[in-house]
């Protein structure tokens, strides 16, 4: 059995669903060729995605669009992926880029290749992962079944091949430095960040930036946005549980703005981040 890091320990990137500070594989911000001597090439006719890897295996939103869909993106930058796994469900083999996850329930996992270790095509380790748990995963190609009783959740940021850099901002204000009582980092690499937003109804954040990042919901009904600090500019925004949301900093709310919890309950959201 494998865990991942529970929500408020910081992890960095690992190759195995157990942390190793010993192994850091290198991250970088595009899809890395996973070595496929011995998977088989089980890739379904007909199926097509963002990304051409070299085992000629499908990536998994291609490969199972049943259990694996895209609910936001940013061109030339990543996609948002939330899987949703009912108790039996088993998906197609398939593989995946460098990607950051979050891990909303409870699942119990059997997975035939990375990160267990085993192989693609052999029998599956078991790798049971607490909600919160957010492991970050250099690219690989496997199977995975959930096992477990209930319906297994978890959502994850794949970047694109070449995405784009964000590029220096100047005068750079972190959330996470100037609002630490709302800003948590939960894991992040050279590349990416994975954030985590609470907030008390009517509570209220400081003037910070964000580069390109896409955004989950997890609590929360309502929030309004005062782009560049300006509170005669307010944007009022209505929420969605389970809503993915792409943020450029193409787009004028996004890049700086102060944010205020304007709606009836707690605010929660999961959010990867890109560095560069």
């Amino acid at each position: 059995h494998f865990l991942c890091t529970p929500a408020g320990q910081r992890s960095r990137p690992t190759a195995a669903l157990p942390s190793s500070k010993d192994r850091r594989p290198e991250m970088r911000c595009c899809t890395d060729p996973v070595d496929a001597a011995d998977e088989p090439k089980t890739a379904p006719a007909g199926m097509s995605g963002p990304f051409s890897f070299s085992s000629g295996l499908p990536d998994c939103c291609a490969a199972s669009p049943d259990l694996y869909k895209t609910i936001a993106e940013i061109p030339d930058v990543a996609r948002l992926v939330e899987m949703t796994f009912p108790p039996g469900a088993k998906d197609v083999p398939h593989e995946h880029p460098i990607h950051s996850m979050y891990f909303i329930t409870d699942c119990k996992l059997k997975i035939a290749g990375p990160p267990t270790p085993t192989k693609l095509g052999e029998e599956g380790g078991v790798a049971e992962v607490p909600a919160g748990a957010a492991p970050i995963f250099p690219a690989m190609a496997h199977q995975v079944e959930n096992v477990g009783d209930a319906v297994g959740k978890a959502i994850f940021v794949e970047p694109y091949p070449n995405c784009k850099a964000c590029g220096e901002v100047a005068g750079y204000i972190s959330p996470f430095e100037v609002s630490p009582g709302c800003y948590k980092i939960l894991a992040e690499d050279d590349d990416w960040i994975t954030g985590v937003l609470t907030m008390a109804v009517g509570e209220k954040d400081l003037l910070h930036h964000h580069k390109d990042h896409l955004i989950y919901v997890l609590e929360g009904d309502g929030v309004t946005i005062y782009p560049g600090g300006d509170e005669s500019a307010a944007m009022v925004v209505p929420l969605q549980v389970g809503a993915g949301i792409p943020a450029p900093m193409s787009a004028p709310p996004f890049a700086k703005h102060t944010l205020l919890n304007s709606g009836t309950v707690p605010l929660k959201m999961v959010f990867f981040e890109a560095k560069k």
